[in-house]
């Protein structure tokens, strides 16, 4: 582990966190730019290893950080790296977890995204799979970048606890030779209160703006909508879908009861 100092904004380090930032440069770099103090408490509270961390020397996280680099900085580096409002006491960067696409096929429980836009939604979404034990959350269409640092906030420290990929419609007709597809759609028959979730499943969630594509909804073995009281027309989708990992996990409780 090496420990340097520094205290000019024009560090090469300092230049090189801030252009991190960027999604095209971050995913050029296979690296992720971590801030927001819950986020980086939690990686370090888990024991994640940094490539570098950037903190003041009395942050009271220090002797529990694991990282390659430790980067004393002053307040006025900190504000120039932060990508928050109020600046975090602690920024760092780590290397993007090797996901391992085909270890899907044996998880249980997996949430699908489609065209989802919104970074905060994903984190929440992310934070609540993690929260009702959901296995795996695949991306697919045009989906907001996993990494943005808006994200991994909104995941408040479970965005590393539940593994996250994009994938294609290919391997979504590949999972379908083991799961069930169900597609949450506004107008259907079915009520997700009643429904009895089978051993092996992918629920898909579309976009607050376009819902779920054609093709997946095309694709889907049962299509399922969450019944509101008082005419209520919708619900923000991670919401939505909390209410339905909370509800898939209430049923699989009945079942092995």
């Amino acid at each position: 582990m090496k420990e340097i100092e520094i205290t000019s904004v024009q560090n090469e380090l300092v230049k090189f966190a801030v252009k991190l930032q960027n999604a095209k440069f971050r995913k050029k770099q296979k690296l992720i730019f971590v801030d927001g103090d819950k986020s980086i408490i939690g990686l370090v509270n888990d024991g994640v290893e940094f490539e570098y961390i950037f903190l003041k020397k009395d942050n009271p996280y220090i002797n529990k950080v694991i990282a390659k680099e430790i980067i004393y900085v002053n307040d006025k580096i900190l504000e120039k790296i932060s990508s928050v409002v109020s600046p975090s006491s602690m920024v760092g960067i780590i290397k993007e977890p090797k996901i391992l696409v085909d270890e899907f096929i044996n998880f249980k429980k997996i949430a699908l995204l489609d065209g989802i836009k919104d970074a905060g939604n994903l984190g929440t979404i992310i934070r609540s799979a993690s929260a009702f034990s959901i296995d795996g959350i695949l991306l697919i269409n045009d989906c907001v970048d996993i990494y943005n640092p808006k994200t991994i906030r909104a995941a408040a420290q479970n965005m590393f606890k539940i593994p996250v990929a994009k994938v294609d419609l290919d391997f979504i007709k590949l999972l379908k030779k083991t799961h069930v597809l169900i597609s949450t759609v506004v107008n259907s028959n079915n009520d997700f209160m009643d429904y009895n979730f089978p051993d092996k499943f992918i629920v898909a969630f579309g976009s607050e703006a376009n819902g779920l594509s054609n093709e997946i909804v095309e694709l889907s073995d049962e299509k399922i909508t969450l019944f509101m009281d008082n005419e209520v027309e919708s619900l923000n989708l991670a919401v939505c879908s909390s209410v339905v990992f909370a509800l898939i996990k209430l049923n699989q409780r009945f079942i092995l009861s």
